[in-house]
């Protein structure tokens, strides 16, 4: 988790389980809860925000989600979850964006498209579902993965975190190295996935 502006030296990649499915988003390979890695990671980065700041959660996000970052809010800092179609609802720009998993790829590239650029500079952006479902990993890399304006700081399981930055050519040649080694992750995902369905 970097501090607000601070630059990553390099992506973190922390393995976690998926205890259970979410099939109503269409993202099948997506765990319905965060592991408890992964909520100590969305609460730490909630509890160095320094008012007055705003978490914004949007698309399929779990409870777990919610209650990890409205637990660890401090006062004048504002929680909101809003469904995907109303960014004019939030006024201003956001410090924390949380993006939980949404299918097809059309939904999920209208997510990043409308969403992304009100992360204020130095801001966060959490990707629930990222590496783990292709619709979701596709629209990512497309839009966010394939930006100077992003940097890709690692990922806790299937929770990916990116920080809003400005990078130079160097640094988008690197940061995009550091996330297509995760494609190995999502390759076996996606096939342990299939081989599940062909044996049910």
């Amino acid at each position: 988790m970097p501090g607000a502006g601070a630059i990553a030296a390099g992506p973190v990649v922390r393995p976690a389980p998926c205890p259970s499915r979410l099939p109503a988003t269409g993202c099948g390979s997506v765990a319905r809860v965060l592991s408890a890695a992964q909520i100590s990671l969305l609460q730490a980065c909630t509890r160095v925000l320094v008012a007055p700041a705003r978490v914004v959660l949007t698309g399929h996000v779990s409870p777990d989600a919610v209650e990890a970052i409205r637990g660890q809010a401090g006062a004048g800092v504002e929680v909101l979850v809003v469904a995907p179609g109303e960014v004019a609802r939030v006024d201003g720009s956001i410090d924390v964006l949380f993006i939980g998993p949404a299918a097809p790829y059309s939904v999920a590239a209208e997510l990043f498209g409308r969403w992304a650029g009100r992360v204020a500079p130095g801001g966060l952006l959490f990707v629930h579902g990222a590496f783990a479902a292709p619709p979701l990993t596709a629209a990512l890399l497309r839009t966010i993965g394939s930006s100077r304006g992003w940097r890709y700081y690692g990922r806790e399981g299937e929770l990916a975190e990116y920080v809003r930055a400005d990078l130079t050519h160097g640094e988008r040649v690197l940061d995009a190295m550091a996330q297509i080694a995760q494609v190995g992750y999502f390759t076996r995902r996606v096939t342990r996935r299939r081989l599940a369905h062909r044996r049910s």
